[in-house]
């Protein structure tokens, strides 16, 4: 009969390296999702502060952001995401204002 004692560590050094690069890929890839979210989260602080100071009675602003990440290592790709906000400016106390000005039909 044949010994079997080598069969696990064949088995072993087959996985390993795949298991290992499918956790460091998604590491990576975690990485790359966290820098998106803090480059949203700014240009939502940035736009809220910017509604707080608008005198406009009603303006819809816009911004945009890129974020790209180079990966390194096996395979070399560039992980690159457009961020596109959008925010309503609405100065109430200006809206009721302007509202007791105009008639809408009440009696």
């Amino acid at each position: 009969m044949r010994s079997k004692c080598g069969h696990e560590f064949v088995e072993a050094a087959i996985v390993l390296p795949v298991l290992i690069l499918t956790i460091l890929s998604l590491i990576l890839l975690m990485i790359f999702f966290f820098s998106c979210l803090q480059e949203q989260a700014a240009i939502h602080e940035e736009m809220l502060s910017y509604a707080a100071k608008s005198d406009k009675l009603f303006q819809i602003y816009r911004e945009n952001a890129e974020t790209s990440k180079q990966s390194r290592g096996i395979v070399n790709s560039m992980l690159h995401k457009e961020i596109v906000s959008r925010i309503y400016v609405i100065n109430e106390a200006d809206l009721i204002r302007a509202g007791d000005f105009l008639d809408f039909g009440q009696p």
